[in-house]
C-alpha cells in the first residue's frame, strides 16, 4: 500500500512537471540564483574555514566540543552546523552521543541573510533584531536543558592535519548539495501552488519571500515559525550529511520542534 501511494505520488508530480514546465524552468533559474547569490558564498567559505579549524586542533580551546559546535554554528549558520558537528564525529573528537545531543541545540539560519529578509518582511530594525535574538535564544534554552547530560570524558582522536584541497573539495559536494534540494522543494512547492504556511515548510527562504508586501495576521509568528522549524529543504541537507556519519537525524527533527515551540511563544509573548 504504501509503495503504490509513492509510485503514485511520483507519476503525479510526472505529471504535473510535463504540464508546467516552463514554470519548472523558471524555478530552477530562481532557484540557481538564490543559491549562487545569497547561499554558495557565505556557506562554501565557512566549511572550509571550520573543516580547517578542526583540523588544526581549534576546538581544544573549548572545554566541550558540544561548545564549540555551539560557537561555530552562531557564525556559521545551517547546514554548516551539520558539517561541523559530523566533521568531529568522524575525527573521533565526539562521541556520538554528544554529536546527537548537539544536533538538538545548534541550528541557526544565517545571520547575514537573516538580518537581510526579516528587514524585507518588516522594513523595521528593532522587529529583524528581535526576531533574531528570539531565534538564538531558543536554541540557548535548549542547550541549558541538555548540558547536564552531555559526556565530558575524552574520545580517541585521530589525528589530522591541515589539508586545503580536501577542504575545499567537502565544501563543493556539500554546497552541490544544498543546491539540489534548494531545486527540488521549489519546484514542488511552485507546481502544487502552496499556500504561504506550506511554502515555508518545504523551503523557509520560498516562505519569507511570500510575507513580504503582504497584510497577514500574525505575520512575526509565522515567520518565526518557518525560520526555526528550516523547512524540510534544510532537513533534506542535513540528513544527508549527518546519513555519511550514521548520526540519527531524529535528533535534528525533535531540536526544530522543541525550538519552533519556544520560539513562537517567546514571539507571541513579546
Amino acid at each position: 500500500m504504501k509503495k503504490n501511494l509513492i509510485y503514485l505520488t511520483i507519476l503525479i508530480l510526472i505529471f504535473l512537471i510535463f504540464k508546467n514546465y516552463p514554470l519548472v524552468l523558471s524555478s530552477s533559474i530562481t532557484a540557481v540564483e538564490l543559491w549562487l547569490n545569497k547561499v554558495f558564498p557565505y556557506l562554501f567559505i565557512m566549511i572550509i574555514i571550520n573543516d580547517t579549524l578542526i583540523n588544526l586542533g581549534f576546538e581544544k580551546l573549548f572545554k566541550n566540543n558540544s561548545h564549540y559546535a555551539l560557537f561555530a554554528s552562531l557564525l556559521s549558520g545551517s547546514p554548516t552546523s551539520a558539517v561541523i558537528i559530523t566533521n568531529l564525529y568522524k575525527k573521533g573528537k565526539m562521541s556520538k552521543n554528544n554529536a546527537e545531543l548537539t544536533l538538538l541545540f545548534t541550528y541557526f539560519a544565517n545571520p547575514l541573510f537573516l538580518y537581510t529578509m526579516l528587514n524585507s518582511i518588516f522594513g523595521s530594525t528593532f522587529i529583524s533584531i528581535k526576531l533574531m535574538l528570539i531565534h538564538y535564544l531558543s536554541n540557548i534554552i535548549i542547550y541549558l536543558f541538555v548540558r547536564k547530560i552531555l559526556e565530558n570524558k575524552p574520545t580517541t582522536v585521530k589525528e589530522s592535519k591541515f589539508d586545503i584541497a580536501s577542504s575545499i573539495k567537502k565544501a563543493m559536494s556539500t554546497t552541490t548539495m544544498v543546491l539540489g534540494t534548494i531545486t527540488f522543494y521549489l519546484v514542488i512547492s511552485n507546481i502544487l501552488n502552496l499556500n504561504i504556511f506550506f511554502r515555508g515548510i518545504l523551503e523557509m527562504t520560498q516562505g519569507l519571500n511570500s510575507l513580504i508586501n503582504t497584510n497577514l495576521p500574525f505575520k512575526e509568528v509565522l515567520a518565526m515559525l518557518f525560520i526555526s522549524f528550516g523547512g524540510l529543504s534544510i532537513h533534506t541537507q542535513v540528513k544527508c550529511i549527518l546519513d555519511e556519519a550514521g548520526i540519527k537525524y531524529q535528533y535534528f527533527l525533535r531540536g526544530r520542534i522543541y525550538q519552533t515551540i519556544i520560539a513562537v511563544l517567546l514571539t507571541i509573548g513579546t
